[in-house]
């Protein structure tokens, strides 16, 4: 991976099912396709299970620049097309992102891709 500045750029997608299978088939492809992007400058991803069908994949990556260009490839968009004629509601945030820790041991909690 590049070097990177300390301030990150992150995306938080928030998805809401129409029930708990849903979810978890969804969870598990966009774990695969989330995996990808660590070559591309993703630093970090998150999924987190707030309830039986609402789902939050944050994603932290080196920069701005990384991201947009996943983005601009345009694979996704389909994608997130069908998503929602699925019935998946689907919210996405972004910012710039302060990611800070104190001991690099800490990442000992991670699943290293």
């Amino acid at each position: 991976m590049s070097d990177y500045s300390k301030e990150s750029f992150s995306r938080i997608h928030k998805l809401n099912f129409p029930n708990k299978l849903a979810k978890e088939t969804m969870k598990h492809s966009l774990k695969s396709i989330v995996d990808k992007f660590f070559a591309d400058g993703l630093l970090l991803s998150l999924f987190i299970d707030i309830d039986d069908t609402t789902l939050y994949c944050v994603t932290v990556w080196e920069s701005l620049a990384a991201t947009e260009r996943i983005r601009n490839q345009g694979k996704f968009g389909k994608f997130f097309e069908q998503v929602r004629e699925m019935g998946i509601g689907l919210n996405i945030v972004e910012g710039s992102t302060d990611a800070r820790f104190f001991d690099s041991s800490v990442l000992d909690a991670f699943t290293k891709i």
